[in-house]
């Protein structure tokens, strides 16, 4: 049986938000999961049994499906699919970047006293995969910044990093539109230090536009695309100093903005001054003034960034590493459980290789 006839008897069980805001990234990421030969189907949270597929992937946070996480933890570990974690949302910066532990905002911590699923602090999130990797789990935990994956080499949990990719249905393209917007932030506002910063920009005299709302279909899709065309410069402003937010930084440099970012710990793949511009905050107002001023200046960083997130940093290349690394896992699961779990995800045991 060749590789492409074994991937079709192994069934992916997707494990995300049924938000319409995420359904793009979703049918893109079927799309390539399925063009590599794998049956792909979605599972919400508790609205489904983990332990029958193949294969278990969940998406985002693991912290977002409590019942699912609860199910498999019930599990003895030759009774489970083989599950897989693609972590993005913050987690704490590692002892080397040297940053204070960071307070959480009032909403952060309602959340947390009231045990929201939807909670994504990073106490949280870091959290959730100790209890999950004291458990056993995941097989194969993957995390989109090398910023978590040092914070986790710490925690002593393996990790693999593999950053989120760019697709053109997700996070638009360039359409060549004038840019009558000089300084856009996309997210939502709902974040007292986003808050502050935007305030101190406004106050020093640029003309900063905010739009976020992760129910207003004006910012995904085709508007989100036009908005971002019409754009001259995307702010980068995080939620915790440090963090690198993949996603935006795709859709600035994608759709030909100049993305502005405050430091980032561990920004790789993504280099300062040649795919983005990096500032401290007391630093922006005079570091904004000069690239609308000069637009010239910001051409080269522009190209640069197109190029590599178009190229290089691809949802397909992203996808094609995970599927790698899965396979990678077939020897360690072998000599862990017998080949009982490598059979299921049509992987040959390794044991006369």
């Amino acid at each position: 049986m060749d590789q492409l006839q074994q991937r079709r008897l192994t069934q992916i069980t997707y494990c995300s938000r049924r938000l319409a805001a995420e359904s793009e990234g979703r049918e893109q990421l079927f799309s390539i999961l399925t063009e590599a030969g794998y049956s792909v189907k979605q599972m919400d949270d508790g609205h489904g049994e983990p332990a029958n597929c193949n294969i278990l992937w969940i998406q985002g946070n693991a912290n977002w499906f409590p019942k699912t996480c609860r199910s498999l933890v019930q599990r003895a570990s030759s009774k489970r699919p083989f599950t897989l974690i693609w972590h993005s949302e913050p987690l704490p910066m590692p002892r080397s970047a040297g940053l204070p532990a960071p307070k959480l905002s009032l909403r952060e911590l309602v959340k947390i006293l009231l045990r929201d699923r939807r909670a994504t602090d990073i106490y949280t999130n870091a959290s959730r995969l100790r209890r999950l990797a004291n458990q056993g789990l995941p097989d194969l935990l993957v995390v989109s910044t090398l910023n978590r994956q040092e914070f986790l080499a710490e925690q002593g949990i393996p990790s693999h990093w593999v950053p989120l990719g760019y697709h053109p249905s997700r996070s638009g393209k360039w359409l060549g539109l004038n840019r009558d917007i000089d300084v856009l932030f996309l997210g939502t506002m709902n974040v007292p230090r986003r808050r502050r910063i935007v305030r101190h920009l406004r106050q020093r005299g640029m003309p900063v536009e905010t739009r976020g709302d992760w129910f207003d279909p004006n910012c995904w899709g085709e508007p989100r695309t036009q908005l971002l065309n019409r754009t001259r410069i995307l702010l980068n402003l995080q939620r915790y100093p440090g963090e690198l937010s993949g996603s935006r930084l795709i859709l600035g440099m994608a759709n030909k903005a100049l993305v502005i970012s405050e430091p980032i710990c561990l920004p790789a793949p993504y280099i300062p001054g040649k795919h983005f511009i990096e500032a401290k905050v007391d630093e922006m107002p005079e570091v904004i003034h000069h690239y609308l001023a000069h637009p010239e200046a910001c051409e080269p960083v522009i190209e640069e960034g197109f190029r590599l997130v178009t190229q290089e940093v691809t949802l397909e290349r992203s996808v094609a590493k995970i599927l790698h690394l899965i396979d990678g896992k077939a020897g360690a699961l072998d000599e862990r459980d017998g080949s009982s779990k490598l059979l299921a995800l049509g992987l040959k045991p390794r044991h006369n290789r």
